[in-house]
């Protein structure tokens, strides 16, 4: 039996902008001695990152695992919570509530499987307005022109700015380490599977 369940646009904003937040930091940390140990656990491909973000009309609270070619988030915005899983080159969202899983190739989700951090070069630095505080960043621009603004607090990584276009992104980071259980992975048996490749027709 078919469902008749369709993606809102809500929904769309929702993954679109939770993988930009996800991948990002993989594309645009550069050793450069203040960033270098971020940029260290992001190139391993394994962390565990919890954070707030913003942007795009929508405002999550997230918390993401990845290891090697895998990432499971949780995100939390507007009254609802959304579970992913990536592996195997496809994005599983995961509604627990309805028993339900869309499946999405990875293939029809812009940036995906392309991170290279070779391509991103320092191009400026800076003090801007970030969660209340005046903190200093490095700026670093893709070949593209989209650019990442990575701020400092002290020693510690305070948050992520993804400029993109017109549109941005701030994650403000509240925790960061390499524990990543394997189980994060796992997808659930006994759901009803929906191939959502057509929801994704003409968005990228």
């Amino acid at each position: 039996m078919k469902s008749n369940i369709k993606l809102s646009a809500v929904s769309k904003i929702l993954i679109i902008t939770a993988l930009v937040v996800i991948l990002s930091p993989i594309a645009a940390f550069a050793q450069t001695g203040k960033t270098d140990a971020f940029f260290k656990i992001f190139a391993s491909g394994t962390y565990h990152m919890k954070a707030r973000m913003s942007g795009g009309g929508v405002s999550a609270e997230m918390e993401s695992y990845a290891k090697g070619e895998n990432i499971a988030s949780i995100v939390s915005a507007q009254g609802q919570t959304t579970r992913m899983v990536i592996k195997d080159n496809k994005m599983h969202r995961i509604m627990d509530s309805m028993k339900m899983i869309m499946v999405t190739p990875m293939t029809s989700i812009s940036q995906a499987g392309g991170i290279e951090t070779a391509n991103m070069k320092l191009t400026g630095s800076g003090t801007a307005v970030f969660t209340g505080k005046s903190l200093p960043y490095e700026e670093y621009t893709d070949p593209e022109g989209n650019k990442t603004q990575y701020f400092l607090d002290g020693n510690n990584l305070a948050g992520i700015r993804n400029i993109i276009g017109r549109e941005t992104f701030d994650m403000v980071v509240s925790e960061l380490s390499q524990n990543v259980p394997n189980n994060v992975f796992d997808i659930p048996r006994g759901y009803q599977v929906q191939d959502m490749s057509a929801a994704f027709e003409g968005l990228f």
